[in-house]
């Protein structure tokens, strides 16, 4: 309750500054938040620990923004229709980029038009519920990552090891495995004629759905990958041997036509207009390994409707244009905690 109480102090202290035409962005350590008009003015002064809160809007920088410290950054969501109230946080025209010391911290919640950059020893970092235009991982001293609930255009592994992606929606291409990954309710949408996964290795695959033709690119000798209850367009029989790369897996669903999948879905790119819940006649359903749908909707994160942060977000706001008799500006502001 009291991180809760904390939480909505700085919103309705954010609230209060935007009532006078300004959009800022608060720092908060302890109990004391600090207001910012610049995102990377707020990175750049943060302290190791501190939650960087980003309003709704578009930050268009001119560089991109190099993170060295232990920081969370919140904004209120990448989808606009969940985010009415706000807009959603969106960084334009630069990337994000994570150097040691980042270890520990997050990106929950914020549109990124640009890469993010995980580089040289960064490990146990959060993103979640984030879009994000690619994830290039550079070093294969990074691990312990988490990739939860995010829509993701392609993602370099730089060879990385340990990491999990949960819950996601990724279009492109999986490059660069190292070891020990784990990929768990994920949507695949990667093209007809394309594959999926470029030289994985002795990683796990559960109760994903992947649409693509083609499964693997290269994958090295003498390793092995598990796919167990996942749900392929295409037909597999395991296990199978590919490169010298063998292939085990049970409880697979194959040769599924994609349009008997989900709700409403077509192509092979992520858009805000499709359902991805899948339809009730599909074998998917309640398949999964713990017994809860294959996808995105299923497993130990199911996905959030609208994708919003936890913490408290601004649901409706109406301000007056003009004060009353009284000289009061007439302000009805309704602001609700997420579940998780």
């Amino acid at each position: 309750m009291k991180k809760l109480a904390l939480l909505i102090a700085v919103f309705m202290a954010l609230i209060a500054h935007g009532l006078k035409g300004q959009n800022l962005i608060a720092v908060q350590n302890g109990a004391n938040p600090t207001f910012y008009t610049k995102l990377d003015s707020a990175v750049l002064h943060a302290q190791d620990g501190d939650t960087i809160y980003v309003p709704g809007g578009y930050y268009n920088l001119n560089n991109d923004l190099d993170i060295s410290k232990l920081i969370h950054i919140i904004g209120v969501g990448h989808n606009l229709d969940s985010t009415l109230a706000t807009v959603h946080t969106r960084i334009i025209n630069v990337g994000i980029h994570l150097h040691p010391g980042a270890s520990g911290g997050s990106l929950i919640g914020v549109y990124l038009d640009g890469n993010m950059g995980i580089y040289n020893d960064v490990s146990n970092y959060l993103v979640q519920r984030c879009n994000i235009s690619n994830v290039i991982l550079n070093t294969n001293i990074t691990s312990n990552n988490i990739f939860i609930e995010n829509v993701i255009g392609g993602i370099n592994l730089g060879y990385i090891s340990s990491s999990v992606f949960y819950n996601n929606i990724i279009s492109g291409h999986i490059n660069d495995f190292g070891e020990n990954l784990q990929f768990k309710n994920n949507i695949f949408l990667t093209g007809a004629g394309d594959y999926t996964f470029h030289n994985p290795k002795n990683s796990v695959f559960e109760n994903n759905i992947i649409l693509s033709s083609y499964l693997f690119y290269d994958p090295p000798n003498g390793y092995f990958n598990i796919f167990n209850n996942n749900l392929f367009t295409q037909m597999y029989t395991f296990p199978f041997i590919i490169n010298g790369c063998t292939i085990i897996g049970s409880n697979n669903i194959v040769d599924q036509a994609q349009s008997s999948i989900f709700l409403y879905q077509s192509g092979n790119s992520f858009s805000y207009s499709h359902d991805y819940h899948l339809q009730p006649t599909c074998p998917g359903r309640n398949a999964g390994t713990n017994g809860t749908d294959i996808g995105i909707y299923g497993g130990s994160y199911p996905w959030k409707e609208g994708s919003l942060p936890a913490n408290p977000h601004i649901q409706h706001k109406v301000i007056s244009n003009f004060t009353n008799e009284d000289g009061n500006l007439n302000v009805n502001i309704k602001v609700a905690a997420q579940d998780r």
